[in-house]
């Protein structure tokens, strides 16, 4: 970005078109009160290729210490990086995740696909997902033929399934009516949502709960 502004000493005229369309939208984005992550994209592309520029414009005798002072600067950000995307992914604290999709998600997906690993009729398990939003489930599930997705509030005539995730105010109504075992959890897909609850039928998910008893049994199960 410093580099940038040198652009009236850039001779190349492409390379001073990218500083300039770099500094520009920068500026743009700076101004604009509210703001978007992926609104980096559209300034962060011309400064990559201004950067990979600067090791090649900068003098022989300066090209060394060129390098370090670029590795020194990239170590930081290539730091900043792996703890964003493996440590505070979903972290509400971490200005940089916007809607992002927390760790929750992996309660159901994991146990999921491990069962479609070892027994690809896994995928014709049954599931009902009934709240106001479920993305980004209806992407990650599209191998599972037999999911609903009830976003309108009503749920399905018949509610038991092999799985189900459901918003808390839909689950008293959504007990009443299940007949068979579930484990339980508490769920939660995305920042700003009302909190669910997941099911994981005890027939299908008693492995991944050893000494556990499930931990909601409907009417026809207690029998």
């Amino acid at each position: 970005m410093i580099f940038a502004f040198y652009t009236p000493f850039i001779k190349n005229i492409s390379l001073r078109y990218l500083a300039i369309y770099s500094i520009g939208t920068t500026a743009a984005y700076t101004i604009v009160h509210y703001k978007t992550p992926w609104c980096l994209i559209s300034m962060v592309w011309p400064l990559l290729f201004v950067f990979g520029a600067l090791l090649l414009v900068s003098p022989i005798k300066y090209r060394w210490a060129t390098y370090l002072t670029l590795v020194l600067l990239m170590w930081p950000s290539l730091w900043y990086c792996t703890y964003l995307n493996f440590f505070a992914c979903s972290s509400p604290s971490e200005p940089y995740v916007y809607v992002q999709t927390y760790n929750d998600i992996f309660k159901l997906t994991k146990p999921l696909m491990t069962l479609a690993k070892k027994d690809p009729t896994a995928y014709q398990m049954t599931g009902h997902l009934i709240r106001s939003s479920t993305y980004p489930l209806p992407w990650v599930l599209a191998d599972f033929t037999k999911v609903g997705y009830y976003e309108g509030g009503n749920p399905p005539d018949k509610v038991d399934a092999d799985f189900l995730v459901v918003q808390s105010d839909k689950i008293k109504d959504v007990e009443a009516k299940l007949t068979g075992s579930y484990y339980t959890e508490p769920f939660t897909l995305r920042q700003f949502q009302d909190y669910s609850k997941l099911y994981l039928s005890s027939k299908w998910f008693a492995a991944f709960y050893p000494g556990r008893t499930p931990d909601f049994v409907g009417k026809s199960a207690q029998k």
